[in-house]
């Protein structure tokens, strides 16, 4: 499966609510951004954010994903901006 499908399906998997949005940022599909959009955030601050979200790629991707640029927010921020 292609790692960014592959991804967005971990995350979704580990996150129900999630929106997760996957975008390749060169072209070799070894350096993407994520958007990912959960009420799982909530009182979360941004570091906490993040590791969740590596935490469920971290050992799937270790070889596979050379750069992750990671955007999180809650559903709410995503519906207002």
């Amino acid at each position: 499966m292609d790692p960014m499908n592959r991804a967005k399906e971990l995350i979704e998997r580990q996150i129900p609510d999630a929106i997760v949005e996957v975008s390749d940022l060169t072209g070799t599909r070894d350096h993407v951004s994520l958007l990912v959009a959960s009420d799982v955030f909530k009182g979360k601050n941004l570091l906490e954010q993040h590791r969740m979200v590596m935490d469920i790629l971290k050992e799937e991707f270790s070889q596979e994903l050379h750069a992750v640029q990671i955007k999180t927010m809650t559903k709410e921020k995503r519906m207002n901006s």
